[in-house]
């Protein structure tokens, strides 16, 4: 996969756009309906439905980057969900995050990793159910959407460090690759119970949110703005949920790059096929207009697919568990 990634991009003719048209992939298979029409009512309604955030991990995030916050009460929020704290001590402990000695203890963790490291982890590790869910209409395979989301979480921050952005800009990647696709949870059900399933259009098209809004009327992006303003999400990461897919051209080059970075990503884990079916409906194509808005050259392109294979076992691995 790597490598014939690579081969496209030396070889292929001109580059499209960095940000996705909209084309007019239709495409679906369904039980005799073209259609469906959903209010936006019954969205937003489904929006409130989707579990919050648990509150130790609500208040982790406002704590984070608090110059007034110590280290002892970052530890004191985390030990108050022993599910989290051991999920974030496997995580931690993983190849995942390549630390060279174990951590025995969640004090241990908080002073090696950092405050932005630890934003990331505990989101990765509270995200495991909620990410679970059944998105089987999507092309997932049972928890692919988990499974996809972490690696590609870990992906977008392999892109952030050979794009030369700093540890705490990288986590900050990484928290956006994690959460891109959050809205999926609410538009897979409105497929599922109308019997829609997207997979790939033999015609080619790839525009996902064309698609969804072929056949609901919204897109993923659209409700995943509406979960993250649920949640109370940093702006900048709700931004970057809604607009990951349709990058806007008046955005600042920081905000770019980072949007850049996560399509670059999640494209690399679907070719992958990472937590999805053969035929899963997304877009794998990698150019070199991509690659320059996330701040790779070709050279740095070649040595991000080095690592590629070796960040995904890595996840793969701690996903098995």
């Amino acid at each position: 996969m790597p490598a014939d990634l690579f081969r496209r991009f030396k070889q292929g003719g001109q580059p499209r756009p960095v940000a996705e048209g909209d084309g007019s992939g239709s495409a679906f298979r369904n039980q005799g309906r073209s259609r469906v029409v959903v209010h936006e009512s019954e969205f937003l309604a489904d929006v409130d439905r989707i579990p919050a955030m648990p509150v130790v991990v609500m208040r982790l995030l406002k704590e984070v980057g608090n110059q007034h916050v110590s280290n002892s009460g970052l530890e004191d929020l985390i030990k108050q969900d022993m599910v989290i704290a051991g999920r974030l001590l496997k995580l931690v402990n993983s190849p995942f995050y390549g630390l060279s000695n174990p951590v025995a203890s969640i004090n241990m963790a908080v002073a090696i990793i950092g405050q932005a490291s630890l934003r990331s982890l505990v989101l990765a590790a509270s995200t495991t159910n909620l990410m679970s869910l059944d998105l089987s209409c999507y092309g997932f395979t049972d928890g692919g959407l988990w499974k996809n989301s972490v690696t590609t979480a870990a992906v977008t921050r392999g892109i952030a460090k050979r794009a030369g952005a700093d540890r705490d800009t990288s986590e900050e990647w990484f928290v956006a690759g994690l959460l891109r696709d959050v809205g999926m949870l609410v538009v897979a059900p409105f497929l599922t119970r109308n019997g829609l399933e997207l997979r790939r259009d033999p015609e080619g098209n790839t525009d996902i949110l064309r698609r969804e809004r072929a056949l609901l009327g919204f897109d993923h992006c659209w409700a995943g703005e509406q979960v993250g303003t649920r949640w109370a999400l940093p702006d900048d990461l709700t931004v970057a949920i809604g607009k990951h897919h349709r990058i806007p051209t008046d955005a600042s080059p920081t905000a770019m790059r980072q949007l850049a970075a996560v399509r670059l990503a999640e494209r690399l884990v679907y070719a992958a096929g990472v937590g999805v079916v053969a035929d899963h409906p997304f877009e794998t194509h990698v150019d070199g207009v991509l690659l320059h808005a996330c701040g790779l050259d070709g050279a740095g392109f070649a040595s991000l697919m080095q690592e590629v294979p070796g960040i995904i076992a890595d996840a793969e691995n701690i996903l098995k568990g």
